[in-house]
């Protein structure tokens, strides 16, 4: 519970993007990093216990941008990790904040053919959130049996587009 008010503060603390004014690359190529440094940590620590940075991601994940530079750091070699963040951040994010995470979650579930956990994370998502795009795409590509392969080549595609947009030639 402690925890958890702690969180809500550090969120309460960072605005959202403000597409109209905002130096809008600046924030995006901020939260992307800063969800770089979640997975670093969670890859080396099995957790992350700084609420500033799990609140800036949650923030940042309202963000398409970055919410799908996340989808996209999923490979090979990290997938089980991640499968373990997303599921872990998808149930510490405070309401409000789940439809993004979950659907992160829900790609990755499904993607390593846990059909019931990504029908459930999609739940969680439109409970969230009911009108959430990317929740309401995801659950018709799962309904129509979409091959789960077809995530790895959709990410292998886009990620690298994402990236340059970001972070142009520097990453």
């Amino acid at each position: 519970m402690e925890n958890n008010l702690l969180l809500a503060d550090e969120i309460n603390q960072i605005s959202e993007i403000n597409y109209e004014v905002d130096d809008v690359l600046t924030l995006q190529r901020a939260g992307a990093l800063a969800v770089n440094q979640l997975v670093a940590e969670f890859i080396e620590f099995g957790a992350v216990a700084d609420n500033q940075l799990i609140a800036q991601v949650l923030v940042r994940f309202k963000d398409l941008q970055v919410r799908d530079y996340a989808m996209g750091l999923v490979n090979n070699e990290n997938k089980d990790k991640l499968f373990n963040l997303w599921y872990w951040l998808s149930n510490y994010a405070p309401t409000g904040f789940i439809a993004p995470v979950a659907c992160i979650f829900a790609a990755c579930a499904y993607e390593s053919a846990e059909s019931q956990l990504a029908e459930n994370a999609l739940d969680r998502a439109i409970g969230d959130c009911p009108n959430y795009p990317l929740a309401l795409l995801l659950r018709r590509v799962f309904s129509a049996a979409w091959p789960s392969s077809s995530f790895a080549a959709m990410r292998a595609e886009l990620h690298p587009r994402i990236c340059a947009t970001l972070f142009g030639s520097s990453i």
